[in-house]
This record gives C-alpha cells, sequence and structure tokens, in this order.
C-alpha cells in the first residue's frame, strides 16, 4: 500500500531521485498521473533545475 503523503503545489519536499541522490524541490505541479500511470509532482530544485517525481521517491514534506 501507497502512504498518502499531505503536500501541495508550493510545498518544499525532499526526495530520493533514481541514482540516490536526495534532491530539495518547491512543487510546482501536483498529478495524478505524472508518469506511467502513478502519482507524482513536478517542481524546481534549489538550484534552478526542473524535475519530476513520483509520489512515492518522497522521503520529507519539509514546508506544507
Amino acid at each position: 500500500m501507497i502512504k498518502q503523503l499531505n503536500y501541495r503545489v508550493g510545498s518544499t519536499i525532499k526526495y530520493r531521485a533514481f541514482g540516490g541522490e536526495v534532491r530539495t524541490v518547491v512543487v510546482d505541479e501536483k498529478e495524478d498521473d505524472i508518469k506511467n500511470g502513478r502519482p507524482g509532482f513536478g517542481g524546481t530544485t534549489k538550484s534552478g533545475d526542473d524535475c519530476w517525481g513520483y509520489d512515492d521517491q518522497i522521503i520529507q514534506v519539509v514546508k506544507l
């Protein structure tokens, strides 16, 4: 069972990217189907890079 995460557009989250790197992201979008039918998010990293990930990659909601 996938846990429900309490985050929204504007939240700051940390997620573990493929390869193991932990990134801090400000969420720009939250989608039920970000890719391949799985829920996830899109956003911008602290360094200004665009990124996306699946909800199950999120390890912490830093700021709701």
